[in-house]
């Protein structure tokens, strides 16, 4: 069913990072499940929900957790959890041994679920904010023993049970979510429970959703009780930010603003000279193309000097300008830390006098997630408020500035020979806030290869988790004959 190859066990417990699934049909209807009822879900914003949703017919709203998605396949002989098509698998956590006795108690022989794995609000390094999918991931890959035990299991659906195949069952969603409440109860402090949810008619709607906003969900999945019909909602939220910088490029056969870079403002203290600028979203959906033409027109003649090399995703130049425009930004969420690491971004200082934005270095300041362009705010001036860091709830005051120390360590170094091949393994440490702090290279070199050279890299949290991926790496590249020339 799985490679326990692949698995890096600490304990009981034990996670790949992908390619674990050996079973190729429980992989193929896992992926099939996922392709064919979890992204069919429709998404719609808050917004429309009034619209959408005036009568008084049934609706059944389930939580949505913040969390990573997974399969759940049991067997008399297995129990892990999964994710298709990648193949993730986590295996011997307590929620998970929980479901296992549960099915057993209930008689069930072999079954797939799909579900969440999630932490609780309080689950993170910052109790006041919900632990999302990013300390979900931090906690699986490099936790301790007692953050691995806090992980839990929300369960919402079931694929198959016993040899019969409940994937056409989505019309009839409700008598899945009762046998799930059957096995699992409801009780959303325990390790692994059914999702929570209740029957409101739609009128009720809007109130509904923003309770369970306000009680720490994601947001919420709402369900026709007579159809095959989901729809997911989560909140937006508008963030006026002032404009710094802007990437054009190719699009439809014309030449724009591919994207936008934005900022939020920190109180200047009396007597200082400048504005501090934090950089907080680039946001390039939600332009038109009317728009992408315009603004280029408009915001080259506010360029200057840029106080560090920095690009897009893709490469290209971002073009630093004068800060003059306020625009409204919307996303889904404020991302704190990934990996259990805080979310930074770069920190400029901007001196009217000079015109010029001075790098200040990297602080810490929270993503916005899926951020898409509103409109330009002409009624608002960045420098009386209008785009002040408060609206996301830091404060306003100057941040700290820190030194960093940026040491980069080699751990090992190992060179392979085989006649006039030649194989590598490099590891590093790099200090500093990173979420990944150890970089494994692999080198194999053979000249007669039509590509002589292949290099790959990949990222740890922990040492013990590089060891393993060196370990890992030394054991599938080094058959027979192959010596070690330096180390």
């Amino acid at each position: 069913m799985i490679d326990r190859s692949r698995i890096t066990m600490r304990g009981d417990y034990g996670i790949a990072s992908g390619g674990a699934v050996s079973d190729h049909v429980l992989l193929a209807v896992a992926t099939d499940f996922e392709n064919a009822v979890m992204r069919k879900i429709s998404a719609l914003a808050p917004g429309d929900l009034a619209s959408r949703f005036s009568g008084d017919d049934p609706l059944l709203l389930t939580r949505k957790y913040d969390g990573e998605g997974a399969l759940i396949y049991f067997d008399a002989e297995h129990c892990f959890s999964f994710s298709a098509p990648a193949g993730r698998v986590r295996i011997g956590y307590p929620a998970l041994d929980q479901l296992a006795t549960r099915l057993r108690a209930a008689g069930v022989q072999r079954a797939l679920l799909r579900g969440e794995i999630y932490l609780d609000a309080t689950a993170g390094a910052d109790e006041q904010r919900r632990a999302g999918v990013s300390e979900v991931i931090r906690v699986s890959f490099s936790g301790s023993a007692d953050e691995i035990a806090s992980l839990r299991l929300a369960l919402f659906d079931i694929v198959m049970l016993d040899g019969r195949d409940l994937r056409p069952q989505q019309s009839h969603y409700g008598s899945t979510l009762t046998q799930l409440q059957q096995w699992f109860g409801s009780d959303e402090s325990a390790p692994v429970h059914a999702v929570a949810a209740r029957q409101i008619a739609e009128r009720e709607l809007a109130g509904a959703f923003e309770a369970e906003i306000a009680a720490g969900a994601e947001g919420v999945v709402l369900r026709r009780l007579n159809r095959a019909e989901a729809f997911k909602v989560k909140p937006v939220r508008s963030v006026d930010a002032v404009l710094i910088g802007y990437v054009e490029g190719d699009f439809e056969g014309q030449w724009g603003v591919a994207s936008l870079l934005t900022a939020l403002t920190y109180q200047s203290p009396d007597g200082a000279d400048g504005v501090w600028l934090q950089a907080f979203a680039r946001v390039g959906s939600g332009l038109t193309d009317a728009q992408r033409i315009a603004l280029l027109d408009q915001l080259r003649p506010l360029q200057i000097e840029a106080p560090l090399a920095m690009t897009d995703s893709s490469g290209r130049e971002i073009h630093f300008l004068k800060p003059r425009h306020v625009l409204e930004l919307h996303g889904e969420d404020l991302i704190h830390a990934d990996g259990g690491k805080p979310q930074r971004s770069q920190l400029f200082g901007w001196n009217e006098n000079t015109g010029k934005h001075e790098f200040l270095g990297l602080n810490a300041c929270p993503r916005l997630t899926f951020a898409r362009f509103g409109q330009l705010r002409e009624d608002k001036n960045w420098r009386d408020g209008g785009a002040r860091i408060e609206q996301i709830g830091i404060s306003g005051e100057r941040p700290k500035l820190q030194v960093r120390n940026d040491e980069t360590k080699v751990l090992r170094r190992e060179v392979y020979a085989k006649g006039e091949m030649l194989r590598k393994l490099v590891v590093l440490q790099k200090s500093g806030d990173n979420a990944y702090p150890y970089l494994i290279y692999w080198t194999d070199y053979s000249a007669r290869r039509a590509e002589p050279l292949k290099v790959s890299v990949d990222l740890a949290a922990s040492s013990e988790r590089a060891d393993a991926i060196a370990t890992r790496l030394l054991a599938d590249n080094l058959p027979k004959g192959w010596e070690l020339l330096e180390a």
